[in-house]
C-alpha cells in the first residue's frame, strides 16, 4: 500500500489520487527526476516509496502563472517538507538551464512550466536520458491547456492515470 500521509500534509496541488498513482510508480523505479517540485507534496510521495533516488529539479520560485506570497520561503519549505528523506538529491536551477544530467532516470515527472513551449522542452530534454522501458508522465493534463497540448502533440497515444490529471507513457 503506498504511504502517502506525509505528502498529504504538505501545500500543493495534487490531489490524494495523484499521489497514490506516483507512489505506485516510485514503488516501481530506482530513479526518479522530477521537474518542478514546489514545497515537496509529490516529491515526498515518490521518496516515501522508492527504494531508490529522487532528484528533484526545481529553482523554488513557484508558479508564475500566479499571484504567490512568500516566494522567498519555497525552498526552506521544501527542505522541512522533506526532513528525514535520505533518498533525495536537490538540483536548484530553472530545468531550463540545466546542464546534461550524468544519471540514467528510469521516470521522470515533469511539473515545471505549463506552457506547450515549456512542456515540449521538457519532455524533448528528458526522452533522450531515460532508460528504456522508462516512464515519462506530467501533471496538470486536464488544467492546462498547453500541458495537453504539447503531450498530445509528441506522444498522441499518452494515457491518463484514472481519476487524475496525470499522463504517462512507457519509453
Amino acid at each position: 500500500m503506498p504511504r502517502i500521509e506525509k505528502a498529504l500534509a504538505i501545500e500543493g496541488w495534487m490531489e490524494r489520487p495523484e499521489l497514490q498513482w506516483l507512489a505506485e510508480q516510485a514503488s516501481q523505479h530506482k530513479i526518479i527526476a522530477e521537474i518542478g517540485s514546489y514545497k515537496g507534496r509529490s516529491t515526498r510521495a515518490l521518496a516515501d516509496n522508492t527504494s531508490g533516488l529522487v532528484v528533484a529539479i526545481d529553482d523554488f520560485y513557484g508558479p508564475r502563472e500566479i499571484e504567490l506570497a512568500g516566494r522567498d520561503t519555497i525552498l526552506s519549505q521544501f527542505q522541512s517538507n522533506l526532513s528525514g528523506c535520505s533518498n533525495v538529491v536537490v538540483i536548484n536551477c530553472n530545468h531550463r538551464q540545466l546542464p546534461t544530467p550524468d544519471f540514467r532516470p528510469d521516470m521522470v515527472f515533469i511539473d515545471g512550466g505549463h506552457e506547450v513551449e515549456n512542456v515540449l522542452a521538457d519532455i524533448d530534454f528528458w526522452t533522450p536520458f531515460i532508460s528504456p522501458g522508462g516512464l515519462l508522465c506530467g501533471h496538470d493534463w486536464g488544467w492546462c491547456p498547453g500541458v495537453k497540448q504539447a503531450v498530445d502533440q509528441r506522444f498522441p497515444t499518452a494515457q491518463v492515470a484514472p481519476g487524475t490529471s496525470i499522463w504517462f507513457v512507457t519509453l
